[in-house]
């Protein structure tokens, strides 16, 4: 009987400091994990942050599709006047070959030519540099 009782008073000892360990570690893994408002303020931290980051593209996109819009509009602008320079241009040699003279040999002539052919290039060529977005 003596041996029954030894028995069960380590069998005892050896559940209790089982049980013992168990609810040691279930209290540590709880000290472990992260506590929900922690969590929530990372979170907010993090919608942000990408709250800011989305302000910041918005206003670049509308101020990219403005700027867009003005780049059309100036090119537009400049190839209608380069388009009435080179009518200009083309009136001067007419007068000038009614007269006899070459009209190309008058002072600034070839300068202006090649500017306005180089601005109606430039505009021609340019439209699609900066595409639209949508």
């Amino acid at each position: 009987m003596n041996t029954q009782k030894n028995v069960n008073q380590r069998l005892s000892k050896l559940y209790t400091k089982q049980a013992e360990s168990k609810q040691e570690l279930s209290s540590e893994k709880v000290e472990l994990a992260r506590k929900p408002n922690s969590i929530l303020s990372e979170a907010n931290k993090l919608d942000n942050k990408l709250r800011g980051q989305e302000s910041k593209i918005e206003k670049a996109y509308l101020n990219y599709k403005q700027s867009q819009k003005e780049w059309i509009n100036a090119l537009s602008d400049v190839e209608s006047d380069a388009n009435k320079l080179e009518d200009d241009l083309v009136k001067i040699l007419d007068a000038a070959q009614e007269i006899g003279v070459d009209g190309r040999q008058i002072d600034g002539f070839a300068a202006a030519a090649d500017l306005v052919g180089t601005l109606q290039n430039i505009t021609r060529d340019e439209k699609n540099l900066y595409p639209p977005v949508k």
